[in-house]
């Protein structure tokens, strides 16, 4: 995986450099190496990527973020989804009267008809249920919500997601993790001190 926390470290010290009049020149290929290949540079990744949803949505943080972001963007169905299940996991988390509020708040967003955020995607038993969900039943029938509103996200939504700018970004920094690790991603800053086992370098 992309270590976010590295790229941030290199471009502060990139940034502690130019302060210290480093060459120019040099500082343009660290900045160059630190760049996301051009999407056309992705197509054989594209290609050969195994579209498997549970993997590139759920499973890897970054894909994760870019699916998230890309069904805020894809209609109130999506959204709705996407909101539903991020209140839901956050129930399942939660403990004591954190937990009550929190299965409240579902059944009043979701479940309910008119709502803002209805989960118009729903259809059949699985449908009714969630409309007439109680507290007592609440546990059960939003499992049976959750596997169907994961299933609606595999469909249209994930196909979609393919072709979407959202996915180009994914493409890319996959393929920016992809990169070989060489020497050219190590730099000497400063020395911070010598020890037993030699200089200290940031």
């Amino acid at each position: 995986m992309c270590d976010m926390g590295g790229l941030d470290n290199l471009v502060a010290n990139t940034a502690y450099l130019k302060a210290q009049g480093g060459d120019d020149k040099e500082m343009k290929k660290r900045r160059r190496s630190l760049s996301l290949p051009k999407p056309e540079q992705c197509s054989a990744l594209r290609s050969t990527l195994d579209k498997d949803f549970e993997s590139l949505c759920e499973q890897q943080p970054i894909g994760k973020r870019f699916f998230r972001q890309y069904l805020d963007h894809a209609g109130p169905e999506c959204t709705a989804a996407a909101e539903f299940l991020d209140d839901l996991n956050d129930w399942e988390l939660s403990e004591a009267a954190a937990k009550d509020k929190a299965r409240t708040n579902i059944i009043n967003k979701f479940c309910k008809d008119g709502s803002k955020s209805s989960l118009t995607f729903l259809s059949g038993d699985v449908a009714t249920k969630c409309k007439a969900v109680t507290d007592k039943d609440f546990e059960e029938v939003m499992g049976q919500v959750k596997v169907a509103t994961k299933e609606f996200l595999k469909g249209k939504p994930f196909t979609d997601y393919q072709t979407s700018e959202f996915f180009d970004k994914f493409l890319q920094w996959k393929e920016y993790e992809r990169q070989p690790i060489t020497e050219k991603y190590f730099y000497e800053f400063r020395t911070l001190g010598k020890g037993g086992f030699g200089e200290v370098g940031s």
